[in-house]
């Protein structure tokens, strides 16, 4: 995926005065490298993923605007070290958490500031595989959010995966 078509995914979730954001999952970074695009100067983005060796590299490369910090840690787990959050990105993330409702409960609670921005990328499909172990299908998002006592999730952009004849959503959640 480029940077622009990760833009693309999530730009319509962006709320560019709400300044720290949080990428659980940040892989290579193309998301973090698009929340910076966005969210501009002043913002701190929080970068959080078990391997973040490639993200790294790809920095070095780049003119970021936003102060980006590189936790390399399991997202699923507790994160005392971040602050409260005006938004989190989870993209390709969640279907690697088994219990998604109480995660995403822990952290809408812990995580993310009154008013707060969750958005969610997923793939649109309900059969699991060994890189796609749980999938979030958005109806199963529809519910999980139903149950969290939370705005349902606005789709905000969709495209083809490479991987398959099933869609990427991207959805935003409003706390």
């Amino acid at each position: 995926m480029t940077e622009e078509q990760a833009i693309a995914l999530i730009e319509a979730g962006i709320d560019r005065d709400q300044k720290i954001w949080a990428d659980l999952g940040a892989g290579s970074g193309i998301f973090t490298l698009a929340l910076d695009r966005l969210l501009g100067f002043g913002a701190t983005i929080f970068a959080i993923d078990q391997q973040l060796t490639i993200l790294r590299e790809n920095l070095k490369k780049k003119y970021t605007k936003s102060q980006i910090h590189l936790y390399e840690e399991d997202f699923s787990g507790s994160m005392p070290f971040l602050p409260k959050l005006d938004g989190i990105l989870l993209a390709n993330s969640l279907h690697y958490v088994r219990d998604q409702k109480a995660f995403l409960s822990r952290l809408i609670s812990d995580q993310l500031k009154p008013g707060g921005r969750l958005i969610i990328i997923e793939y649109d499909r309900y059969d699991p595989n060994s890189y796609v172990p749980y999938p979030l299908p958005l109806v199963n998002l529809e519910r999980i959010c139903v149950k969290l006592d939370i705005a349902l999730p606005e789709a905000i952009g969709r495209r083809k995966s490479i991987y398959g004849d099933h869609d990427i959503y991207s959805a935003l959640c409003r706390t």
